[in-house]
Order: structure tokens, then C-alpha cells, then sequence
């Protein structure tokens, strides 16, 4: 991290949310404070270590460590794999915070809200915020922080999405794919959204309960073994299974979906929207999905009327919530600007 004043007023202590002050101890030609601690005024002191503020809790219940260390491990090594393909394109991104465009970002301080290797991080870069903080409780931060490092306007930070090591300054924050893997999905929403300044907004994706009936029911519990199985076993195992889905999604989704004299046969296709999504991918991406959804101890199926009944209870106006590929929903709201409510007197 660099010791700016924007990133250092970004940062706050995750348990009772007082601001920071740095104790560099290795700094690199780059400006990146490598080692060192940040000390709180309630006494307690984290330390930055490769280049990254390690701000999460100590201890966590064991679903929620397991999950952490399997995505750790994902990441690691999906990165190389994955780099450069459309898995990280701006376009993929943007799909999943629709209504959100490039130019919402503009001068904004976003917040990524479990950023695994930084992928969209680097995108909120791109489109122009002011500082793009990119957070995650895994060692995927490692990651992440080689990939943007070259970027003056980006901060990754280690911590959990429940409790956030960061300051109420966030013009725009988003969550894609994660919340649902937390101990507390609602409660890791609304830890976000209460960083967020009046006049901000939040946007975020989830697995949806509905027409997922054949994975909560008949996966899942395929799932509490998988997600014990060590690692390397179930990743040889997903490109095995990537094998057939790539012939399926390629020979048949991808044409039907690209083809108007075919569309007459996507009604008949199981999980149509979903698998013609996956056909744009080539075969590691493909397994890397495999595994994504094979490795984690907690993954929830939320109700729209749930998802809905956040965006209510962090107080979010103007809320968008549509389905996104027929089986997950994607959000955006904006917190509500006071100052704009007063009348002027001089009116």
C-alpha cells in the first residue's frame, strides 16, 4: 500500500472503526509500504504485510475458514490460467451491475467488496474512479495486489466483509458473487451499504432460490463432500467435468444462442440463459466455474423478496433488482443524499 492521505482516510479499524495511522517498516523503490503496522487509538495494531493491510479478524467459525481457504486456493491458481480472457473482460463485468455503466465511476472511491484476484477491481480502475479499493478476506489479496500494483488509484485490503476495515467514504460500492459464501449474507450487505456517503450507491450479485431447485436439492449435498475433498483432487476432478460441459455449451447453447432461426428450441433447453452465458468461455474458465461451485462450505440461494428486503433495510432508494442469466439476481440502489432534501430558503 501506499501512504497516501486518500488511502489512509479510506482505512478505519474493523472493531470500532477508528482511523488509522501507519508505521512503515520496508518500503520499496514503488512507494508500496511492503512491511509495517497501522496502529488504532482503541490500542489495537494490524500489521501490512507484502504490500497489503491485513485488517480481518483473528479467529473465524470453521464453515466461514473453510470457504475462505478454498477460494485462497482458487485464486492462486486461477489467475495465470485465467488472465487476459474473457473471464476479466469489462463487458462480463458490467453484465453482472447492470444498470451501472463506466462512466458511474468517474472520480468515485469504489469499493469491491470481495475482490479475489482484483479483476474488477482493475476494471473500476479503468473507468476512471479516483480510488478503486479492492477487499477480500482470502489470501487471494496476495494476488491481487501484484495485479494492480502498478495503479497509483487502487488499495488492496484483507478483511471481512462483516466487519469492514473501512471508513464511511465510499461514493460506490458493488459485490459480485460473494455475499453469499459470508456467515451472513444480509448482514455482510449492510455492512457495505453503511460505508457508503449520502448520494453513493451499492450494487450486488447473488446466487438466486429460484429455478435453482435441481442445485439446492440435488447438488448441494453432492456439495458438503466436494468441498471437503483436497484440493488438488477436486480441481483434476472439475476439468474432467469441464470436458463434457465445454462440447455441450460449445455444440449446442452457443449456436442456439447466437442463432435467430434457432431460438424457437431455447425454451426446450435446460437452464438455457446460464449455459449460453458459460459457451463464451474456453475450457479453464469452464473448469475453474466447476470448481468455484464444487469447493465452498457455504453457499446460499437467496429469495428475491429477500434480496429485496435489503436494499430496504439499509434505507437504498431507487432499487433495481432484475434476474441476471435465469438463475441469480443482481441489484443497485443509492443511499439517499439528506442535503438535496432540504428546501432552500431562498427558494
Amino acid at each position: 500500500m501506499r501512504l497516501t492521505p486518500d488511502i489512509l482516510a479510506v482505512l478505519a479499524c474493523p472493531l470500532c472503526g477508528g482511523s488509522l495511522t501507519a508505521d512503515p517498516r520496508e518500503t520499496a523503490v514503488d512507494g508500496h509500504v511492503m512491511e509495517g503496522d497501522l496502529a488504532c487509538a482503541c490500542g489495537r495494531r494490524y500489521a501490512i504485510r507484502g504490500g497489503v493491510p491485513r485488517l480481518s479478524p483473528d479467529v473465524q467459525i470453521e464453515a466461514v475458514e473453510q470457504t475462505v481457504h478454498a477460494f485462497g486456493y482458487q485464486w492462486h491458481r486461477v489467475d495465470k490460467a485465467l488472465k487476459d480472457t474473457r473471464f476479466n473482460a469489462p463487458e462480463v463485468f458490467l453484465d453482472f451491475i447492470r444498470p451501472v455503466q463506466p462512466e458511474w465511476f468517474r472520480g468515485k472511491v469504489v469499493l469491491d467488496a470481495g475482490c479475489g484476484t482484483g479483476r474488477f477491481t482493475l476494471c473500476a480502475a479503468a473507468f476512471g474512479a479516483a480510488l478503486a479499493v479492492g477487499l477480500d478476506l482470502s489470501t487471494a489479496v496476495d494476488v491481487a495486489f501484484a495485479n494492480t500494483r502498478h495503479l497509483p488509484n487502487v488499495v488492496i485490503i484483507q478483511g471481512d466483509l462483516l466487519r469492514l476495515p473501512v471508513a464511511p467514504v465510499i461514493d460506490y460500492a458493488f459485490s459480485v458473487g460473494v455475499l453469499h459464501h459470508t456467515a451472513d449474507p444480509r448482514g455482510a450487505f449492510l455492512q457495505m451499504a453503511s460505508k457508503v456517503v449520502p448520494g453513493g450507491s451499492v450494487s450486488a450479485w447473488v446466487y438466486a432460490r429460484e429455478h435453482n431447485g435441481w442445485i439446492i436439492y440435488g447438488l448441494n449435498p453432492v456439495r458438503h463432500v466436494t468441498s471437503r475433498l483436497p484440493r488438488p483432487l477436486l480441481l483434476a476432478a472439475s476439468y474432467a467435468l469441464a470436458a463434457p460441459l465445454m462440447l455441450v455449451v460449445k455444440a449446442i447453447y452457443g449456436p442456439v444462442s447466437r442463432t435467430p432461426a434457432l431460438a424457437w428450441m431455447r425454451h426446450g433447453l435446460f437452464y438455457f440463459e446460464y449455459m449460453a452465458f458459460l459457451s463464451q468461455f474456453n475450457y479453464p474458465t469452464l473448469a475453474y466455474i466447476v470448481f468455484d461451485h464444487a469447493v465452498p462450505v457455504i453457499a446460499e440461494y437467496i429469495k428475491r423478496n429477500d434480496f429485496a428486503e435489503w436494499f430496504r433495510a439499509a434505507g437504498l432508494e431507487r432499487a433495481v433488482i432484475t434476474m441476471r442469466g435465469g438463475n441469480s439476481w443482481r441489484g443497485f440502489g443509492e443511499i439517499p443524499d439528506l442535503n438535496s432534501q432540504i428546501p432552500d430558503p431562498n427558494a
